[in-house]
């Protein structure tokens, strides 16, 4: 890496720490965010914003950084702790074109990437988290090593082994559920480890389990950190936990906000989706007469289709509030798609923080390891079109 570790995320938690306020609070549930009287000038530029300039700047960190620079002097310097070295590409064994044939372009790109980035493999290898083991066949046909998949999903595990028995590969799924004990004596200490894209507590339970073991070599792509059972973050390391540093479920979800995988339509469900929902809110706002956020269960993207009256009505019924015989709805649905422009605006500040958050998370979990004897390495296996969650964990342990 460009820096040691340690170095690396003590200068992102100094920063954390210190402009907390500019990351802590999201824009969709407070009206008025800490830093807004601090910088009107900057409000008034981000309002200022069309739409295309605000979706231009939430996909493009380093633009965003030089626009905020402006105001904000900390920007460029945050900014400029992202850039983790690329891991090297190493060759792969050539596969069959029909190798990856009913395997969505971007998925197989993400698994080539993956694999290209791991060093040679002369161990058995444990797939975590495994889906259709995608992943595990290419591994298996790049290194000739026996592959053990674990997926809790049945059917996704019964297709990975009809597809093994067929091609005659040395890859056995196995239904589980990996959060239960019932995983723990897959993991053991000769042996390669390999996790893409596991969730929260998922990875973190791969973690866990390779520090009691001591598995010889961890390869993990972490993936949506606010995926747990607590609402509360502790981070995993001692060093992490000596920063003082805590971070709720939606502050978790800060770091993994960006994505590429989304079509056109599915994007413009869900900002007719959020326009409802902070109409409903400016709604319940008034008729409750409390001045605060109202949180509503997640709603599926086929709600957005609904009408915006119906919609308030459903949310209505599910937190037991009485609607008033007569409604301006037009006047609240208006409210709603203006404020869902403000909010976007807004939340550019807090998207600053988006990757810095990330790689704070993957250090922690690196600095884990390494305060358990293994030698590692944090950096990226693929760019950041192919998926924004790049970031790659290795760690050896002789």
């Amino acid at each position: 890496m460009n820096q040691p570790l340690t170095e690396l995320f003590s200068s992102l938690t100094a920063l954390l720490h210190q402009h907390a306020d500019y990351w802590r609070p999201v824009a969709f549930r407070e009206v008025r965010l800490p830093w807004m009287n601090q910088h009107p000038r900057l409000v008034e530029r981000l309002y200022a914003l069309e739409p295309d300039q605000i979706d231009r700047l939430s996909t493009d960190a380093d633009a965003l950084a030089d626009f905020l620079a402006v105001d904000l002097p900390f920007a460029p310097v945050l900014q400029s702790l992202t850039a983790l070295p690329a891991f090297p590409r190493r060759k792969a064994a050539a596969v069959h074109p029909r190798f990856c044939a009913g395997i969505p372009g971007r998925k197989w790109q993400q698994v080539e990437a993956f694999v290209h980035s791991l060093p040679d493999a002369t161990l058995p290898i444990l797939e975590w988290c495994a889906g259709k083991s995608h992943l595990g066949f290419y591994l298996q046909a790049c290194t000739g090593q026996p592959v053990t998949a674990l997926e809790w999903e049945v059917a996704l595990v019964a297709q990975a082994n009809a597809r093994a028995r067929r091609d005659n590969v040395a890859l056995h799924s196995v239904a589980l559920d990996v959060l239960t004990p019932a995983a723990d004596p897959f993991v053991q200490t000769a042996q390669q480890v390999v996790a893409l894209h596991a969730c929260g507590d998922l990875h973190e339970r791969l973690l866990g389990l390779c520090v009691e073991q001591g598995a010889h070599q961890l390869h993990v792509a972490p993936c949506c950190y606010h995926k747990r059972a607590e609402e509360y973050y502790v981070p995993l390391s001692q060093r992490g936990r000596a920063t003082g540093l805590t971070l709720h479920k939606s502050e978790l979800h800060t770091a993994v906000m960006e994505t590429v995988t989304a079509g056109a339509s599915v994007r413009r469900q869900r900002m007719q989706l959020q326009m409802m929902r902070l109409g409903f809110d400016c709604l319940q706002r008034d008729v409750r007469g409390v001045d605060r956020f109202l949180p509503v269960p997640s709603l599926p993207a086929s709600r957005a289709r609904m009408e915006f009256a119906e919609f308030c009505q459903h949310c209505a019924s599910l937190k037991n509030i009485e609607l008033p015989a007569s409604v301006n709805w037009q006047h609240y649905q208006r409210q709603g798609e203006q404020r869902f422009w403000q909010v976007s605006a807004l939340d550019l500040v807090r998207l600053l923080f988006r990757r810095p958050l990330e790689i704070w998370l993957a250090l922690d979990r690196a600095l884990l390891l390494q305060e358990h004897g293994y030698a590692v390495q944090v950096g990226t296996f693929c760019p950041a079109h192919i998926t924004p969650r790049n970031l790659l964990i290795q760690g050896r342990r002789d």
